[in-house]
């Protein structure tokens, strides 16, 4: 039986490049037709945050030639870096001017990504290798966010997970003990792999319960998944830092965290990538790119910072926030962070043993810019 569940991911890794051919189409179509997302440099927020150039900061103004560079209009957790590399001047500074060109769903990403609708992308590892496993040209070139060291206020870690407060148990111990009781296995949300599933069976691990005692179970968002806690549906829920003031309010227990994995800043690995293609063909944009964004994430963990990031993180995506992510601000790109996750879809069936590498994932010719 276990054979047969690795044959198949082994199977579901080999058409993925088929299905990517689909995908890229369908991605692109939705991406700039979805009704109401703007596809320009005009983006609207629910409360009121319509424009993220309209702190007036000019690319020509640089004294550089103003190169150009697409993403998706990111109305998610992972957007405070690029807020505040908006509205703080650091693309700009660069002579970069970021045209958005509309709100898409994680899947829809890689395709638009891959024929050119936009240049870049944002993914954990596992993802990342996954798409390469699966036969798509593109690399990590800088890394995003991590989970933050234990010094800083644990608010920033990269997930939290939440109890159902209707299952009559008050610790995750007493919860895997009446599953068990149940012959049942603990529901979470999360498909795998993505980070949710990925921190939850390494903190299963860690704290001597086992990921083959996890369930996971698909939802379109974490606010739709804690809902379905709330009402009894779901019996841990995890949810990113924009999140955990929803969570707090809906009287959820917090029972585990990404510290919990015993994996240290590695829990939170994700990069930014572009196709290989464009990264020999613009490797000076892309060198100013993660020059500004070192520059955004340095500004948003930045104590003093604190409450504006929050506010304007929160003043974009339309949701109450008390925390962001927490994003990396060293130069170097090391492999300790990312060979965990590689491991990790091993230890899954979802890559046979040395099928990628670190190299194979990420270029570090951008890491000391």
């Amino acid at each position: 039986m276990a054979d047969r569940g690795r044959k198949k991911k082994f199977i579901i890794m080999g058409v993925v490049a088929a299905v990517l051919a689909v995908a890229i189409g369908v991605g692109s179509f939705h991406g700039q037709t979805r009704k109401g997302i703007s596809t320009g440099n005009e983006i609207q927020g629910a409360l009121g945050f319509k424009d993220l150039k309209s702190e007036g900061h000019d690319p020509t103004a640089s004294g550089k030639q103003v190169l150009t560079l697409k993403t998706d209009t990111k109305k998610n957790c992972g957007s405070t870096p690029w807020v505040i590399a908006e509205k703080k001047g650091f693309f700009a500074a660069e002579g970069l001017n970021i045209e958005y060109t509309g709100e898409l769903t994680t899947p829809q990403i890689l395709p638009s990504v891959l024929n050119g609708t936009n240049n870049i992308g944002g993914a954990h590892i596992n993802a990342l290798a996954t798409y390469i496993a699966g036969g798509a040209k593109i690399k990590g070139v800088a890394i995003s966010g991590v989970d933050p060291t234990p010094d800083v206020d644990p608010k920033y870690r990269h997930m939290r997970y939440y109890l159902s407060p209707k299952l009559g148990v008050n610790t995750l111990a007493e919860l895997v003990a009446l599953r068990q009781s149940q012959n049942k296995k603990v529901t979470i949300n999360g498909t795998k792999p993505v980070c949710t599933t990925f921190i939850a069976d390494n903190a299963f691990d860690y704290l001597g319960y086992g990921r083959e005692n996890i369930q996971f179970v698909s939802f379109d968002s974490d606010t739709a998944a804690l809902q379905a806690a709330q009402q009894g549906n779901l019996d841990i829920v995890g949810v990113h830092p924009p999140f955990y003031k929803l969570a707090a309010d809906s009287k959820l227990n917090m029972v585990f965290d990404t510290s919990d994995t015993g994996l240290g800043e590695a829990a939170g690995t994700g990069v930014y990538y572009f196709t290989e293609k464009f990264i020999a063909e613009n490797p000076e944009a892309i060198a100013r790119f993660v020059r500004a964004m070192k520059k955004a994430h340095a500004w948003s963990v930045d104590p003093a910072n604190e409450a504006e990031a929050i506010k304007l993180t929160g003043d974009y995506i339309g949701q109450p926030v008390n925390a962001v992510h927490y994003y990396y601000t060293r130069r170097d790109f090391p492999d300790r962070l990312i060979q965990p996750w590689i491991d990790d879809l091993v230890k899954d069936g979802y890559l046979k043993q040395g099928q990628l590498s670190v190299n194979d994932l990420v270029t570090k010719q951008f890491a000391n810019n």
